[in-house]
């Protein structure tokens, strides 16, 4: 079967390369025969479907919509040319459905008798609203998606028996098929296909104006699924049912191996969690010392899981760069988020990794929670003041469908479920007990631009060792445009 797998993105989540980085990769290209550049994370969702559909003989192609030739017109030519069976289209969150949505429009119009299927998280938390709504799409897939593309490759003509999928019958009823089981053993899962597509992606911060980390040839890994926590505002448990799986270190290392060997000197763990199991972390980071790896890579974890002696073990196999989900510097507004962590737990974990060497240390804080005060905010602000971060976002608090936070505000009437079911909304915009917009973005905009004042006061030797690593593909009104316009709304995104 000839299946097209295309990621629709979110544009505040990539970028092209800018002019300093493009003159200097002109000079001296990456390894191989990729000609593109993109600031931003390879779609791993869509590169894993294309390793199991090609190990099971299938033909694939994979499209980007980060490409700097994409668009959807040309997209919808090429899949003319290659009249394919099946288009899978993902994507992560609402933000994108709208753009989803046009180009499934599209194609249906060019080419009505190829089948459509969606994927992602925002599809599998609204995949009956979405099969109910939109005449375009023939199939959307629930969960992790690589049992069900190869179920679809195999038997598009018995939807009935296909766990997992939610899908119109011929008389236009939503048929709800039953949920799939889990996929436990992930080391049987194919290493993603990342000789797919004909871009080289860069690694850089989340924050306004791209920031890139490392100058080197980069990817994404997976190593884990699921997240078992139950924060108010993710609905990352949603997805997962709550759970969490882990492939072995073993496997892991397999691809560290594999990664090496097709030129890849840079990587992010994309887990919800990668210090969720401590040993098994240990045990990866330690295997890469054996092996000699010469990696410089990232990782995401919750503060309340570093166990002893961890960070220097990731410190020593190279990890660069770590992201903290701090979110508040009031334990209340911890409390009501459900995070279950502690302003003890923070300081602690942010100055293990510190002194172990870690280069930077990402803080991920929310302002804008229900009841928070004025001087909450404050808190969180001089929380950041404190800790030893080299990097932060402030984001407004935002209730997404699938989330608790989400149920609370329509059990509260703040939210009509049937008519926004598609749509997000600040918290700030909705809740009456929330500091109101203007005052938060006022308040959130001075205390930034004094936290970075305090930033360069208090460590500027560290200041300008990150400032030298962003000078070397950012020009230094980039750098200033970073300084002046770090008051993001972005939300975490995985792919």
């Amino acid at each position: 079967m000839k299946i097209s797998l295309i990621f629709v993105r979110d544009r505040r989540f990539y970028s092209p390369p800018s002019i300093k980085f493009t003159k200097r990769r002109t000079r001296d290209p990456y390894r191989g025969n990729k000609t593109h550049y993109v600031f931003g994370e390879p779609p791993l969702g869509i590169m894993y479907l294309s390793a199991v559909l090609k190990q099971a003989g299938h033909r694939v192609s994979l499209c980007d919509q980060c490409h700097p030739d994409y668009s959807d017109e040309r997209y919808v030519e090429a899949l003319q040319a290659e009249q394919p069976d099946l288009v899978g289209i993902s994507f992560l969150s609402n933000m994108c459905y709208p753009a989803a949505r046009t180009l499934s429009r599209k194609i249906k119009k060019t080419l009505p008798n190829v089948r459509i299927v969606y994927g992602g998280v925002f599809s599998t938390i609204n995949a009956a609203r979405i099969a109910a709504s939109e005449q375009s799409v023939d199939i959307v897939a629930r969960g992790e998606g690589e049992s069900i593309i190869l179920d679809l490759a195999q038997g598009l003509n018995r939807l009935q028996d296909i766990p997992g999928i939610t899908f119109r019958s011929q008389t236009g009823e939503v048929v709800e098929n039953p949920d799939r089981e889990r996929i436990m053993d992930l080391d049987a899962i194919p290493f993603p296909d990342r000789e797919g597509l004909d871009i080289h992606y860069i690694a850089s911060l989340p924050l306004d104006v791209p920031a890139v980390i490392w100058d080197r040839p980069y990817t994404t890994i997976l190593s884990s699924r699921g997240c078992p926590f139950a924060c108010t505002y993710c609905n990352c448990p949603t997805f997962s049912r709550g759970k969490f799986s882990a492939r072995s270190a073993d496997n892991v290392l397999k691809e560290l191996r594999e990664i090496e060997r097709l030129g890849y000197t840079s990587f992010s763990f994309l887990d919800d969690n990668f210090l969720l199991d401590a040993q098994r972390s240990k045990d990866i980071s330690q295997g890469m010392i054996a092996h000699g790896h010469d990696f410089r890579w990232a990782c995401e974890g919750r503060v309340d899981t570093t166990g002893s002696g961890l960070f220097n073990d990731l410190s020593a196999a190279g990890c660069d760069l770590i992201m903290f989900g701090i979110e508040s510097g009031s334990q209340r507004i911890l409390d009501s988020m459900n995070k279950k962590t502690s302003i003890a737990d923070i300081e602690d974990a942010v100055s293990r990794a510190k002194k172990a060497g870690i280069g930077i240390v990402h803080g991920f804080f929310i302002v804008g929670s229900p009841s928070e005060t004025v001087e909450e905010v404050q808190q969180t602000f001089a929380l950041a003041e404190r800790l030893k971060i080299n990097s932060f976002n402030f984001n407004s608090l935002t209730a997404f469908r699938g989330t608790p936070l989400w149920n609370d505000a329509v059990a509260r009437g703040l939210i009509d479920e049937d008519r926004d079911w598609d749509k997000m909304f600040p918290v700030h915009e909705i809740y009456p007990d929330v500091i109101d917009t203007q005052t938060l973005f006022h308040l959130r905009s001075c205390l930034v631009r004094r936290l970075i004042r305090r930033k360069l006061l208090k460590n500027p030797g560290d200041v300008a060792r990150i400032f030298m690593r962003f000078l070397q593909c950012m020009s230094a009104l980039d750098l200033y445009r970073l300084l002046t316009s770090s008051t993001s709304d972005h939300t975490r995104e995985r792919v």
